[in-house]
């Protein structure tokens, strides 16, 4: 009888973890400067829907800033706010549109707003990736609601080209 060699898989094991590979989502914990740039060029393109320039920040989930553009003619408040929100989305984990209410006289959150670095407007927003927090984009430049839809139409595009990510867990 054939006596297999210990150090070396069976056939049967080979395929078995080829299948398993197959079928396990990529476990993705950073974004890299291809993926970043992908997303300021979704976020580009979403800006020119609404025309109005913007500027764009993406940090890392430790809150680095790894990517940053600012288009011509943005507000000049656009580039400290940009990366104020996209800080503020990964340190919390939210969406800066979701923190507003919550730091209002009586809520759970009053007090916070005070705190050097935490934007409270909408424009910031988490990129989880299979459960994982990559990191937080941030757009400025527009209306509260002009930045976020531009933010979660960044990453619709983004996930339809590349792979999911979104704005919750």
């Amino acid at each position: 009888m054939f006596e297999q060699d210990e150090r070396r898989p069976s056939q049967l094991d080979s395929w078995i973890n080829s299948a398993l590979t197959q079928q396990l989502p990529e476990r993705r914990l950073s974004l890299s400067l291809e993926d970043a740039a992908a997303l300021g060029r979704n976020a580009c393109m979403e800006a020119q829907t609404f025309n109005i320039p913007i500027v764009f920040s993406l940090v890392d989930a430790s809150g680095h800033q790894r990517y940053f553009f600012s288009q011509d003619n943005a507000l000049l408040v656009s580039h400290s706010l940009a990366y104020q929100k996209a800080w503020t989305a990964v340190a919390l984990k939210m969406a800066t549109h979701e923190l507003a209410p919550l730091v209002q006289p009586g809520a759970d959150l009053y007090g916070l707003q005070h705190d050097k670095g935490i934007c409270c407007f909408g424009g910031g927003v988490p990129c989880w990736a299979n459960g994982v927090l990559v990191g937080a984009i941030g757009i400025s430049g527009g209306t509260v609601e002009q930045d976020l839809a531009i933010a979660r139409n960044t990453l619709s595009r983004f996930s339809a080209e590349r792979f999911v990510l979104t704005s919750t867990k």
